[in-house]
């Protein structure tokens, strides 16, 4: 081992640094140009599902048959009903859980302490690895996500609506108006929508001594995130032909799929994007602050300090600083308690702005209050569970809500809506650690979510290895 430890973090810092910076929005002309490019960013795949130019006409990028001149009349629309869906979707991607740099050994007076149980997996415990003792991990944690705010991210609806034209009663009179409106701003596009998003997520983690009751850690993520929108999209026209809106079937955009070329009013359109790379990683300073006489109970204080090295447009980090200060109260012994509480203070991101705008614009990431409580058990010598409550509330957060639209002639359609509230996130999890050989563990873990609130998770499976050096 070398003589500081320390040293080996350097190159995980390093590594991640490379990516703090590559980012860039989507094409400027996103939603306005027909010479725009699909983007790579998983931050376009919604935006971009219609195309490059959105739902708009086909001199224009679009999907839509020009005509006659309906170009642009849908594209407001979906900005507002999958915008915020995005942006709560790379919102909550930023905030999940990884493998806390937790020793499975620690350390008192150069001896190994008589503590029972290998420590919990995804939340921390307030003792301290030892002086100049080093600890390092590495972890897989897979997520399935099958829901946002309770609605079905596999079968979800969504109406988009015309823009308003009130001023094209007075100029064409010829036009069917209907209060002060042409009938055809009726119209709408009725989608049925699935979103299919999996991560995968390795974390290195390390932890060094700097005395007695100082510890300081690394964490570093490496995410593969992939993302992919299908929509099966139906034109209702409300006014007489021959002036109706239609998809071009005859020069679909490149995310176009035209079932049946003799019905121009459905279309079913998909996009799909991956990416790997570093995510945003984590610096964590840890003072046990209290310990009891028998060295059996503990407090300790903490901060940690999130850097935006992960690539926000690809979905891979938060796009912003956090610092994070806690608290954690512990018991040693062959039946552990801990319990921690904290607060997250975020800067200002394009998570939660948005990227159709000219320039992007960003807005403030929300703010977390943090908590958990569970316990570790010494099974036997070589063989220790542990069991957590984990409680994270996002402060005026997006979230998303399923309604239904009635059209003009007085047909029900399934919809969304989003909305500001505090979305509180609710998991339990499950899992242990077997001492391989000395002080080798194997760390396996279950996440489970109990609530519907934020983005919902299938159960995500976490295997890894860790090693503390005396």
């Amino acid at each position: 081992m070398p003589r500081n430890p320390i040293l080996l973090i350097l190159p995980l810092l390093a590594m991640a640094v490379t990516a703090f910076g590559q980012s860039s929005p989507c094409p400027t002309s996103v939603l306005q140009g027909a010479n725009a490019k699909l983007s790579g960013n998983l931050i376009c795949v919604m935006p971009q599902v219609y195309g490059p130019g959105g739902l708009v006409g086909s001199n224009n990028g679009g999907p839509l048959n020009p005509t006659f001149g309906h170009e642009v009349h849908f594209q407001a629309s979906t900005i507002r009903s999958f915008g915020p869906v995005n942006s709560e979707i790379g919102i909550e991607l930023s905030q999940l859980p990884i493998a806390s740099p937790v020793a499975g050994f620690i350390f008192t007076g150069g001896a190994i302490s008589p503590t029972e149980s290998f420590g919990p997996v995804l939340t921390d415990r307030a003792e301290t690895i030892g002086r100049h003792k080093f600890f390092i991990g590495a972890s897989y944690q897979y997520f399935n996500f099958d829901k946002v705010d309770g609605v079905d991210l596999k079968n979800f609806g969504a109406v988009l609506t015309h823009e308003p034209e009130p001023t094209l009663c007075v100029t064409f009179p010829s036009i069917p108006c209907q209060n002060g409106e042409p009938i055809f701003t009726h119209d709408i596009v009725a989608t049925q929508n699935r979103i299919d998003l999996r991560v995968h997520q390795m974390t290195f983690v390390a932890t060094f001594g700097l005395t007695g009751r100082l510890d300081v850690s690394v964490a570093v993520p490496v995410l593969d995130v992939r993302m992919g929108l299908t929509s099966s999209s139906t034109i209702f026209n409300f006014e007489p032909p021959p002036v109706n809106h239609a998809f071009n079937v005859t020069a679909p955009t490149a995310t176009e799929y035209i079932p049946d070329p003799t019905d121009p009013y459905h279309a079913i359109f998909s996009n799909f994007h991956s990416k790997i790379g570093v995510g945003d990683v984590t610096l964590r300073t840890k003072l046990q602050a209290w310990q009891s006489q028998d060295e059996g109970s503990a407090v300790a204080v903490g901060l940690d300090a999130r850097l935006p090295t992960g690539d926000a447009y690809s979905f891979l980090g938060s796009g912003t600083w956090g610092i994070h200060p806690f608290a954690i109260f512990s018991h040693s012994g062959r039946f552990s308690p801990h319990a921690t509480a904290g607060f997250e203070i975020n800067g200002i991101s394009v998570l939660a702005g948005d990227v159709t705008t000219q320039p992007t614009t960003k807005s403030k990431l929300p703010d977390l209050f943090t908590y958990s409580a569970g316990a570790d058990f010494g099974l036997a010598r070589r063989i220790s569970l542990t069991g957590d409550f984990i409680g994270v509330s996002l402060l005026q957060a997006p979230k998303m809500v399923a309604n239904t639209f009635t059209d003009y002639a007085g047909g029900m359609h399934a919809d969304i809506s989003t909305t500001t509230a505090t979305v509180s996130e609710l998991s339990v999890t499950a899992g242990g650690k077997l001492r391989l050989v000395g002080r080798l563990l194997l760390v396996g873990n279950v996440l489970f979510r109990v609530n519907d609130a934020g983005l919902h998770s299938k159960p995500a499976p976490l295997v890894g290895l860790s090693y503390t050096f005396r």
